[in-house]
């Protein structure tokens, strides 16, 4: 063992293997480092040498194929949105329970349908008005909410007002599809079959939204794409056999021209939902 014969620490640090300059310190003094090389030399350079990694290959697939601009936009009216459709749901339930009850029998049971025509006119009741309201709404909020998850909002627009374009869409297409539907009736004096065809599409939009409502509500604050698709799926379902039922009822009536009922469906159904699908792949 090397010892400090000049004075405590004064010439050398003991047994040190650094290897530095010499380094001037306060006292003008200098601390030799290299004859400890000597004696405890520096370790050997480290060898990497490839191996085989002990992580597997994953089955993850990116989402989008390329970055996706960070949106830092609130999202708190879609909470005020929420609540409006939640207040007239409970209006609904307290002042038409029973009606709405008719109106989701009759979706299930098209033979309840009559029942429904008999016991008023659902075009004008109240509670058109608000099952409408909700439709339009959460209509308008779950297509934001699916681009938002899988899309990519257009940049020219914010949240809401994107929100805003899909609900005037939504009820403009509706409101030209039932003058369409109206007018045809007229020219082609099929007034009976005509109504029977709006008041299918009217209840049927009717618990389209009012099922899609807790699928919103979950997505939003669970913020979990599956309820998404499983809203998807249901309003599918829905839609397919709103689309059985129009066959069903153009078949019923005898006086009714299958031409009609074709062109109906390609129309007013089929084309315009082809026509999203199409403006949604271009996105």
């Amino acid at each position: 063992m090397l010892t400090d014969t000049v004075g405590f620490y004064d010439y050398c640090i003991p047994l040190t293997n650094e290897s530095i300059p010499p380094v001037a310190d306060s006292l003008q003094k200098y601390y030799d480092y290299s004859v400890y090389n000597f004696v405890t030399p520096p370790p050997a350079p480290k060898e990497f040498a490839e191996t085989t990694s002990v992580f597997g290959k994953h089955q993850l697939l990116p989402v989008h194929a390329g970055p996706l601009a960070i949106n830092r936009q609130s999202t708190d009216w879609i909470t005020i949105l929420l609540l409006v459709c939640l207040l007239l749901f409970a209006w609904i339930q307290t002042a038409s329970q029973k009606r709405f009850a008719q109106i989701f029998k009759a979706v299930i049971q098209p033979h309840s349908v009559n029942q429904l025509e008999r016991e008023g006119n659902l075009f004008r009741e109240r509670i058109t008005l608000g099952l409408g309201a909700i439709y339009y709404i959460i209509g308008a909020v779950f297509i934001f909410q699916l681009f938002s998850a899988f899309y990519t909002i257009p940049s020219q627009f914010n949240n809401l007002s994107f929100t805003a374009i899909v609900f005037a869409v939504l009820f403009i297409y509706h409101q030209v599809k039932t003058l369409l539907i109206y007018t045809s009736g007229i020219i082609f004096k099929t007034g009976e079959s005509s109504r029977s065809y709006q008041l299918n599409t009217l209840i049927f939009n009717q618990i389209i939204g009012v099922t899609l409502f807790p699928f919103t509500i979950m997505a939003f604050y669970w913020e979990n794409t599956i309820f998404l698709l499983i809203g998807v799926v249901i309003a599918s379902l829905l839609f397919c056999y709103r689309l059985f039922r129009h066959v069903l009822t153009g078949l019923a009536n005898k006086n009714y021209n299958l031409l009609y009922l074709f062109l109906y469906l390609c129309t007013l159904e089929i084309l315009p939902l082809l026509v999203f699908l199409k403006v949604i792949s271009k996105m």
